[in-house]
C-alpha cells in the first residue's frame, strides 16, 4: 500500500510543478499554441504513466517491458522539449506546433502498439516453450525416480537408456507431433507403473516401446522443421 502511495505522489510531482508554472507565469488567458502544447505534453505524460498496463510481469520478460518504457520516456522528453520551445518562441500561427506534435504522437502510438503486439506474440512463444520443456522434464524425472527402484543392474541400465532418450529429446514441439507425444506419454506411464508395482520381469518390451516412441516423436519434429 505504501509503495503504491509513493508511486502516485511521484507521478503527481511533474503535473503539479508544470501546471503551477504554466498558470502562474501565463495566467488562465493562454494562446492557442500554449494550449496545444499543454494538451500534447499532458498526453505524453499520461502515456508514460499508462505504460505499466501493457507490460506483463514474469521471468525473462523484463527486456520486453523495458522497450516500452524507453519509448514512452523518449516520447515524453521529446514532447517536453518541443512544447517548452514552442511556448518560449510563441509563434503566431498554431499550425506548425499542432502538425509537429500530432505527427509525433501518431508515430509514438503506432510504434508502441506494434511493440505491444510483438511482445504478446513473444510472451506466448516463451510460455509455449516453457510448457514444452516442463512436459519433457516431468517425463524424464519420473523415469529417473522409478529407476531407483530397479535392483537388477542390467534392467536398470535399460531403463537408464529410456531416461537418456527422453531427457535428450527435442524440447520444441509442433501440432503434428501431438499423436507421437501421446504415444510417448503412454509408453512412459506404462513403464513407470510396472516399476512402481514391482512388476519388473517383463520390462524389455516396455523399454523398447519408450525408445521407439521417442524416435517417432523426434522423426516427426525433424520433418516439421524441414518443412
Amino acid at each position: 500500500m505504501k509503495k503504491n502511495v509513493f508511486k502516485v505522489l511521484i507521478a503527481l510531482v511533474f503535473l503539479v510543478l508544470f501546471n503551477t508554472l504554466f498558470f502562474y507565469l501565463g495566467g488562465t488567458e493562454q494562446t492557442k499554441v500554449n494550449w496545444i502544447c499543454y494538451g500534447f505534453l499532458h498526453a505524453s505524460y499520461i502515456s508514460l504513466l499508462l505504460t505499466p498496463i501493457f507490460c506483463k510481469s514474469g521471468k525473462g520478460l523484463e527486456v520486453l517491458a523495458a522497450s516500452l518504457y524507453l519509448r514512452a520516456l523518449f516520447y515524453f522528453f521529446t514532447e517536453l522539449v518541443i512544447a517548452v520551445s514552442c511556448i518560449a518562441i510563441a509563434p503566431e500561427s498554431p499550425m506548425w506546433p499542432l502538425i509537429i506534435q500530432s505527427v509525433l504522437l501518431a508515430i509514438f502510438l503506432i510504434l508502441q502498439m506494434m511493440s505491444v503486439l510483438a511482445n504478446d506474440a513473444t510472451i506466448n512463444s516463451v510460455q509455449k516453450q516453457r510448457e514444452e520443456s516442463l512436459y519433457i522434464q516431468d517425463m524424464s524425472q519420473r523415469i529417473k525416480t522409478c529407476m531407483r527402484d530397479v535392483s537388477d543392474p542390467m534392467l536398470k541400465k535399460k531403463v537408464g537408456k529410456c531416461y537418456d532418450a527422453v531427457n535428450n529429446c527435442s524440447l520444441q514441439s509442433f501440432p503434428e507431433a501431438k499423436n507421437a507425444e501421446g504415444e510417448l506419454r503412454n509408453a512412459v506411464e506404462i513403464l513407470c507403473s510396472k516399476i512402481e508395482c514391482n512388476n519388473c520381469e517383463c520390462l524389455d518390451a516396455d523399454v523398447q516401446k519408450v525408445l521407439k516412441a521417442v524416435q517417432n516423436r523426434n522423426d516427426v519434429i525433424r520433418r516439421c522443421r524441414m518443412n
